[in-house]
């Protein structure tokens, strides 16, 4: 092979090397970017988790429920237990949902310690230690384990 050609060749190469380069950096922001818009969508996804939980407040009726229920579970109705049971079985799903995400790097962890904080100061609330302790076989093994471990160091557990 003349050495022309040879030139050219090697050049080829280096071009070559060069475009994959580029072509990884080019990716890698893609990826970067795509990160950063998956973990936005996951913050607005538990906005609207909480807004909806946040709305049943917002009736008359469930927030004397609601209230009644901070300290005498005893006294509510049927109904009024099964009303109960769901707000704090979304909140408890909207948690482990942020769990979920936060573990995987599908949301930041300044916004994760914010929700971790708020679902945390729920747990020392009565309505939510009794419904964790009738329904956390329902919760994922990981969450379970975490959730226990946050009770067992309050001494509730």
């Amino acid at each position: 092979m003349s050495t022309k050609l040879q030139n050219y060749a090697l050049l080829a190469e280096i071009i070559g090397a060069i475009a994959v380069v580029v072509s990884l950096v080019y990716v890698g922001l893609g990826v970067r970017q795509n990160t950063a818009a998956v973990q936005v969508a996951n913050h607005q996804v538990l906005v609207a988790m909480d807004m909806d939980k946040n709305s049943w407040l917002r009736d008359a009726d469930f927030a004397a429920t609601f209230v009644l229920a901070q300290n005498h579970l005893e006294q509510l109705s049927p109904v009024q237990l099964i009303q109960i049971s769901t707000f704090v079985a979304d909140t408890f799903n909207a948690w482990e949902f942020a769990y979920i995400t936060f573990r995987n790097g599908a949301i930041e962890e300044n916004i994760w310690n914010g929700w971790d904080a708020f679902y945390r100061s729920e747990l020392e609330r009565e309505p939510f230690r009794w419904f964790w302790r009738q329904n956390r076989s329902g919760f994922s093994p990981e969450y379970r384990a975490y959730v226990d471990a946050i009770l067992l160091a309050s001494g509730d557990a």
